[in-house]
């Protein structure tokens, strides 16, 4: 649980960084639960569009740009 600002003024300024920095942290990694779900539900999406392209068992752009093959330094096909 994050500190509340009237606790951090009453830490030392060391102490202050470094419980700033946990709100921090707790902050990202909350964020970071929050995109794993929103890209287990576009996975989903993705693997449905692809069923119903007729693609079954492949993801759209699964292949890591192996359909692009480098003819020039700045031409792709």
């Amino acid at each position: 649980m994050p500190y509340r600002r009237s606790t951090l003024r009453r830490m030392s300024p060391v102490t202050r960084k470094y419980a700033k920095l946990l709100n921090e942290l707790e902050s990202i990694l909350r964020k970071g639960k929050n995109l794993v779900e929103e890209i287990q539900r576009l996975e989903l999406d993705s693997r449905a569009l692809a069923h119903a392209k007729g693609l079954p068992g492949q993801l759209p752009l699964a292949n890591s740009g192996k359909d692009f093959i480098v003819t020039d330094r700045n031409e792709r096909r």
